[in-house]
């Protein structure tokens, strides 16, 4: 699956990550130093770039937030929205890449997270 390959693109510099399944869906994080952005953006659209079969759509964050409970907890100062239908696979997988800063603690860090749906509606009539 993505997923997978996508987590072991990053294995080496990742401080951390996990991987959580559910019915086949995959929703996995990790975690990297604040300076790694442009390393894992690069591993990540590489990996993406490569798949001769699939769809791949990209937005670029400038500026954003992340809110919990009603809070803002975090800044976003730069980020990558991706989606990725793969076409061989039958499945869509969505990537969030962050820049971020805790408002509290002023820490700052490298998220990436991503959902891989490997039943999605999408192909549902190739499917039957």
């Amino acid at each position: 699956m993505l997923t997978r390959e996508l987590l072991d693109a990053v294995e080496e510099i990742a401080e951390r990550k996990s991987v959580k399944e559910y019915s086949g869906y995959l929703a996995a994080s990790a975690f990297f130093e604040k300076g790694r952005y442009d390393e894992v953006e690069r591993l990540i659209l590489s990996r993406l770039e490569a798949r001769d079969e699939g769809e791949l759509i990209s937005c670029r964050i400038s500026s954003g937030a992340i809110f919990d409970s009603r809070r803002e907890q975090f800044k976003i100062l730069r980020g990558r929205l991706l989606e990725f239908y793969d076409y061989a696979e039958m499945s869509a997988c969505f990537i969030r890449l962050y820049y971020l800063r805790d408002l509290g603690s002023r820490r700052e860090w490298v998220a990436l997270y991503i959902d891989e749906n490997p039943a999605t509606p999408w192909w549902a009539e190739e499917r039957l």
